[in-house]
């Protein structure tokens, strides 16, 4: 990341991350430590759930199951509902039901690498939209866990505001009492910078999968 991009994202002016950067006796305030912090951190973040995201092809990738309503099941899985929703990676898609439409078999010591979180928790819905390409792409299915609802923690969560559910990247905001909402397609899709309680976190977003 540039000087130029990480001054945008955390709000520590230009000169004073060159001076971090080029010198190692440099210090600057607690407010900007902490500022630092939160980017390097959602950034580490992001790089991990790309490596944990999709499914890669290997010994270890379970087989998803698809389970229709009332199928019987082996008992050593977990199920985890599909709800025929999208969270919007756009301008936002209006949701006005919630369908269980099947579920998928996940066994319950993959689901322990993603979350300590209880299956009953988790769900899983599409995604619409471009505003978060490359990380999300058109038609792609996450994983959210409901339990996960404090926006005090960078990362990506499924969000209900406007009248219409996103998903989206939180990150800090210099005001109190705010959140950035961010799109990984900055280009088309500038930051929000959004008060809590116009907010409702519907869940923290664990894991994707895509067509191939």
């Amino acid at each position: 990341m540039s000087v130029a991009e990480f001054s945008r994202r955390s709000g520590v002016s230009y000169d004073v991350l060159n001076k971090l950067k080029r010198r190692d006796s440099s210090s600057t305030s607690a407010e900007n430590a902490e500022r630092i912090r939160n980017v390097i951190e959602t950034v580490v973040e992001s790089q991990y759930e790309a490596q944990i995201a999709a499914p890669s092809l290997n010994e270890d990738t379970p087989a998803f199951q698809r389970v229709e309503p009332g199928e019987p099941v082996q008992t050593e899985i977990d199920l985890v509902p599909v709800y025929d929703l999208s969270a919007s990676a756009g301008y936002g898609a209006v949701i006005d039901q919630e369908t269980e439409v099947y579920s998928l078999a996940f066994p319950p010591a993959y689901l322990k690498r993603l979350t300590s979180s209880s299956p009953g928790n988790l769900a899983i819905i599409s995604v619409k939209g471009e505003s978060m390409e490359p990380t999300l792409l058109d038609d792609d299915i996450v994983l959210l866990d409901a339990s996960k609802t404090n926006l005090s923690f960078d990362g990506l969560f499924v969000l209900r505001f406007n009248d219409a559910l996103h998903v989206k990247r939180v990150g800090r905001s210099v005001k109190r009492g705010h959140v950035m909402i961010i799109s990984d397609n900055r280009e088309l899709y500038p930051p929000l910078d959004a008060a809590v309680d116009d907010i409702e976190p519907v869940g923290k977003v664990l894991w994707y999968g895509r067509k191939v």
